[in-house]
């Protein structure tokens, strides 16, 4: 069975968008790949003049995140955690009071 179409369907003629638009946001689109294009043709040449330094700035970056992700996965231990973790195994409340008073 074929759907009929209906006013919220994708090929109804009241939600299609004017071409003027089209044609500027592909003009936007087109503009922003040629500055991503000149970007990377920069920064490989930058990579081909100084290899070593280009080397020393990403072990650096990759160090300074990896530390990063590091300290977060730390959580600093509060005082009472700290105390509680001293303790020996205490009983669950129901186990403290008697049968009778439960």
């Amino acid at each position: 069975m074929n759907p009929t179409p209906g006013p919220s369907d994708y090929r109804s003629t009241s939600s299609q968008t004017d071409p003027s638009q089209a044609e500027g946001v592909m003009d936007q689109v087109s503009e922003a790949a040629q500055n991503v294009g000149a970007f990377a043709s920069e920064v490989a040449g930058a990579i081909k003049e100084r290899p070593y330094a280009t080397m020393a700035v990403a072990g650096g970056l990759a160090f300074a995140i990896g530390a990063l992700w590091m300290v977060r996965r730390q959580q600093p231990q509060t005082t009472y955690d700290a105390m509680l973790s001293r303790l020996p195994s205490l009983p669950d409340r129901q186990s403290l009071w008697p049968a009778r008073w439960r």
